[in-house]
């Protein structure tokens, strides 16, 4: 194989040009011809069984020659990436024959290149809204995370017939919903189980159930505005029958909660406090700090010249259009009815995405460069440690995670996205 590569400026484009011929390229021809000749339908035959004076009537020069350039495209890439060519791509490159011939074959490997970038300044950066704030832990946020141990344990006890629905009941119940004394789509459930207080309905509909008995009764609901395009905002009488309520009894706060749990390295309720509230402040500490430096990503925007190609910014939104898609699903909703409901085409919502398109790509090439410049390095002790620390976490061997999850040079790049964050928050503000 042989390797040349170009890149056209103005496109904002560049090519892996590689040539396979010779001996090679005979062999890929040669298996080409056995694969074309083995998918060949002939009336008459079963597929691949046909004499072969036959298959060659149907075998074309355009068939096998194709079957020839599938045959060896993923040598011929990686060929090509082994070269380090100071012509990277950016975008992941298009394959394209361009020349094929029994004698040889020409791929064009054809990508975005990296986007021209004159970054602005990143250390030292002031504004009123760079605030670092101190993390704390609220009751409320602990007395969560350790009700959500007890809930392992919970016993659920029936309430007598007249006893009233109160927060932490386990309600069966059967609804529909109407707006203007119209049913709606997706408002019915029968035998539905609901917790009282877990927010699992939309506002309003559980803090009503309290203070309800068995037997059928009715609230009245607003949706809220970022709910399904077709119900947002409007109002709903929901008409219940509620059949079963079960006071939940959850364990005590003490040692014995803490030994029927059996976590490592925790044996009183004391420790499982300590443990949790240090949880909740790693947690809320990289989450401040995330927001911080998003924001300091956004003041070095402001002072830098990026010119990115359209291609590579259609690409992202490609992206984003895949992610839009899911979260429509996940309400239960196809594309073809989102659009139906609010009036927007496919290019309205592409050209909505248009500005997070290029925001997400200019955040990239700026954390890319402060990475270029600070060269931030990983030693074999951070990459232990962060080894030891996931598997603690997930509660698994160190091994398990190396060898099925995360390989080292995962794990070396999630340390140098950190060792990024870390100093842009360090620096700034």
């Amino acid at each position: 194989m042989k390797f040349s590569a170009k890149k056209v400026a103005e496109k904002g484009q560049g090519t892996w040009i590689v040539t396979i011929d010779g001996k090679e390229w005979e062999e890929a021809v040669k298996k080409g011809k056995n694969k074309a000749a083995a998918s060949i339908e002939i009336p008459g035959f079963r597929k691949g069984k046909a004499p072969k004076e036959k298959i060659e009537q149907y075998l074309t020069p355009v068939k096998y020659l194709n079957a020839a350039v599938q045959s060896i495209m993923e040598k011929a890439w990686a060929f090509a990436r082994d070269q380090k060519s100071d012509i990277e791509p950016f975008t992941s490159p298009v394959p394209t024959p361009v020349k094929i011939s029994e004698k040889e074959c020409e791929l064009h490997f054809i990508f975005d290149l990296k986007p021209e970038i004159k970054i602005g300044e990143y250390k030292g950066l002031k504004d009123k809204e760079l605030v670092k704030e101190e993390v704390k832990v609220t009751k409320e946020e602990l007395d969560k995370a350790i009700d959500q141990y007890r809930e392992r344990f919970v016993m659920e006890k029936i309430k007598e017939d007249g006893a009233k629905i109160a927060k932490g009941d386990a309600v069966t119940f059967d609804f529909e919903g109407f707006i203007d004394g119209e049913a709606f789509k997706g408002g019915k459930g029968l035998d539905f189980k609901l917790t009282i207080g877990s927010g699992q309905m939309i506002p309003g509909f559980e803090d009503q159930m309290i203070g309800k008995t068995l037997g059928e009764s009715s609230i009245n609901v607003v949706f809220p505005e970022d709910y399904t395009p077709d119900l947002k905002g409007k109002s709903a009488e929901f008409k219940l029958n509620v059949k079963e309520i079960k006071e939940r009894i959850l364990p005590s706060k003490d040692d014995e909660l803490v030994k029927d749990l059996n976590l490592p390295g925790i044996t009183t309720f004391k420790e499982l406090e300590d443990s949790l509230k240090k949880q909740i402040i790693d947690q809320k500490s990289t989450q401040s700090k995330n927001i911080f430096v998003n924001k300091v990503i956004d003041m070095i925007r402001e002072g830098s010249k990026i010119e990115i190609p359209k291609s590579a910014i259609n690409k992202e939104i490609d992206t984003l259009y895949r992610e839009f898609e899911a979260k429509v699903q996940a309400q239960k909703l196809t594309m073809k009815d989102y659009k139906k409901q609010t009036g927007l085409t496919d290019e309205d919502i592409r050209n909505e995405l248009f500005d997070d398109a290029k925001k997400r790509i200019e955040s990239y090439l700026i954390t890319d460069q402060v990475r270029n410049t600070e060269k931030f390095e990983v030693s074999k002790e951070e990459i232990e440690a962060k080894y030891e620390n996931l598997a603690k976490t997930f509660g698994v061997e160190t091994d398990f995670i190396k060898n099925s999850l995360l390989p080292e040079p995962q794990i070396k790049e999630e340390i140098i996205r950190e060792k990024i964050v870390d100093f842009l928050y360090s620096n700034n503000g």
